[in-house]
């Protein structure tokens, strides 16, 4: 798929989340050049969880800082993935979600994003309503690592899978065990072995997505 221009205004960004045809071929990759060598594809059996918790708090409260007082209220940032769950070995690429009330997000939302320093990339393959917008960071522990905020509603198949995935992880050790397995085997091939591998070996998330995804 070509890369398609990067949207850096919010009302270019709230017209094409309102255009469902335009969202589904929308893809703008950015991608990141370390100008010290830091490979942020490198696989970590212990992630730094409460460092990288931190900065996701951080974020959080950079963003909500950011909002127009008309969406702070409904404002819900969560942290999910991998280094929302302690000792779950991962990349350092920790993962935040934004939880609407309806789609799409307000225009004072995806304003607050760019004043911030996100950029809209596309939505998930999974469910269109699953906006992500990146973050690259320059400096710090996860200088060029990037956090990926997907904003969507609470009842989207992304948001539960997600959900389910952080919350049965921390909760009950068949699941923690089993994600962290298909993990570190599927560290074994390239990046992209690993992406699709964690997925596909992992049983917690083929029972989620069973569960989740509609037929």
């Amino acid at each position: 798929m070509p890369n398609d221009k990067k949207l850096e205004t919010a009302d270019e960004l709230v017209a094409l989340f309102n255009d469902s045809e335009r969202l589904r071929n929308y893809s703008y990759k950015q991608p990141i050049i370390s100008d010290c060598g830091i490979n942020n594809e490198k696989f970590h059996l212990d992630l730094p969880y409460e460092e990288i918790k931190a900065i996701v708090e951080t974020e959080r409260d950079r963003l909500a800082a950011a909002l127009p007082a008309s969406d702070k209220e409904e404002f819900v940032w969560e942290h999910v993935g991998s280094t929302s769950i302690k000792g779950m070995p991962g990349a350092m690429m920790p993962d935040a979600l934004i939880i609407l009330k309806q789609f799409p997000p307000t225009r004072g939302l995806v304003q607050a994003l760019l004043d911030c320093g996100f950029y809209f990339s596309s939505s998930s393959a999974l469910d269109l309503e699953d906006l992500w917008f990146f973050f690259v960071y320059t400096e710090g522990l996860l200088k060029d690592h990037k956090l990926t905020v997907h904003i969507t509603c609470r009842d989207n198949p992304s948001a539960k899978i997600l959900h389910d995935t952080r919350d049965m992880c921390r909760t009950e050790q068949w699941a923690f065990d089993d994600y962290k397995n298909a993990k570190i085997e599927a560290s074994q091939g390239t990046w992209m072995e690993y992406k699709k591998g964690k997925g596909q070996n992992s049983e917690l998330l083929q029972q989620l997505r069973e569960k989740h995804i509609k037929k």
